[in-house]
């Protein structure tokens, strides 16, 4: 099956790149970025015995971006974006005396774009930049660098159709109690978006399912929060702390969910964003989005009733919720002030059913 998808993507390619090629055009652009800051985050030097403001009164840091686009015809591109930084002056990672940092550069995106000769049905594929369709505000729900394959078509000057297929994780998982390391520990997010612009008016209703294995969240920067994009052991547990139990090199585990059962968990999102642009001067602009992910095991939280001392209860991992944002704005010949507002559903005072 691998070989056959593998023959499926080089054709693809190859129709790509059109009959006629000639030399790759390799453009560069970038950006060097500067930062200076100085202030006081605790204006208390003591509480007590304790000493409480540990932080310095200024900084500089450094940042560089370079992106590269590989143009072979105007069906047929690649892109790599390159990120240096930040880096903090005089700190023993790249930017101490001698600097010569190892660990700095990071690969942001890395990606192909081809569009099928004569159509508007349009590939991307590799490592990019993906936000969900949002108004008033951004993304709620996905907007992040990750693996995987947009195509979109577009039909006409006012509907266009976008498919997106995502992995945001697989290959993490190491099991130090038998051989089923990379087992079940796969997350995969499938998406559609309708994008609509008539006069006036644009609106994008999107869905997105998603698939995650058992194994998903057993690995160390996944409950440390040290990944580069999103807090994932936030937002797909039911609340900040409970992690999946993970078998470390002793054979012993760190918290905090119990196994389950099942092999893969669904999760599903929907989302209506809206923009209304035929009252000028006004601009209006609506989001709506819901989200479900199952649960997939269950946990004891803790009551404290005292420092050391809690009662457990136990508890579901499922999350569900709704938010809604709305932004209006009115312009001005000296600016645009508007008004921004958000409602989310909140949770209760019950994990027995879950976090909503």
């Amino acid at each position: 099956m691998k070989r056959i998808l593998t023959l499926l993507l080089t054709v693809g390619l190859l129709l790509g790149a059109g009959a006629n090629v000639g030399a790759i055009d390799f453009k560069i652009k970038g950006q060097w970025l500067m930062g200076f800051v100085a202030g006081e985050d605790n204006l208390v030097a003591k509480n007590g015995k304790n000493i409480a403001d540990s932080e310095d009164t200024f900084g500089a840091s450094q940042r560089l971006q370079l992106q590269m686009d590989a143009v072979a015809s105007e069906n047929l591109s690649g892109t790599v974006f390159i990120e240096i930084g930040k880096t903090q002056w005089g700190k023993a990672v790249a930017g101490a005396l001698g600097a010569d940092g190892t660990n700095a550069i990071k690969l942001k995106d890395a990606y192909i774009d081809w569009r099928l000769p004569d159509t508007d049905l349009q590939f991307r594929m590799g490592i990019q930049y993906l936000a969900l369709p949002n108004k008033a505000g951004g993304s709620g729900v996905f907007d992040a660098d990750v693996a995987g394959i947009t195509t979109s078509y577009k039909f006409n000057d006012n509907v266009e159709l976008t498919a997106i297929w995502m992995r945001p994780f697989n290959d993490n998982y190491a099991n130090a109690k038998a051989n089923r390391s990379n087992y079940l520990d796969n997350m995969d997010l499938f998406a559609l978006t309708l994008p609509l612009k008539f006069e006036g008016i644009e609106t994008t209703p999107w869905v997105m399912y998603g698939m995650r294995g058992k194994n998903t969240g057993k690995f160390a920067a996944y409950q440390t929060d040290s990944l580069g994009d999103g807090l994932p052991s936030y937002t797909f547990g039911p609340y900040p702390g409970t992690i999946p139990k993970r078998e470390i090199s002793d054979g012993t585990s760190v918290q905090d969910i119990d196994r389950t059962g099942k092999a893969y968990g669904g999760m599903f999102w929907a989302g209506l964003p809206l923009a209304v642009t035929a009252l000028e001067p006004f601009n209006i602009e609506l989001d709506i989005n819901y989200g479900h992910v199952e649960s997939m095991g269950r946990y004891n939280a803790k009551k404290w009733k005292g420092a050391k001392d809690y009662d457990k209860k136990r508890s579901n991992t499922q999350r569900e919720g709704w938010l809604a944002k709305a932004l209006i704005e009115y312009k001005v010949e000296w600016g645009t002030p508007g008004i921004f507002g958000w409602y989310g559903s909140g949770d209760d005072d019950n994990p027995k059913n879950g976090s909503e």
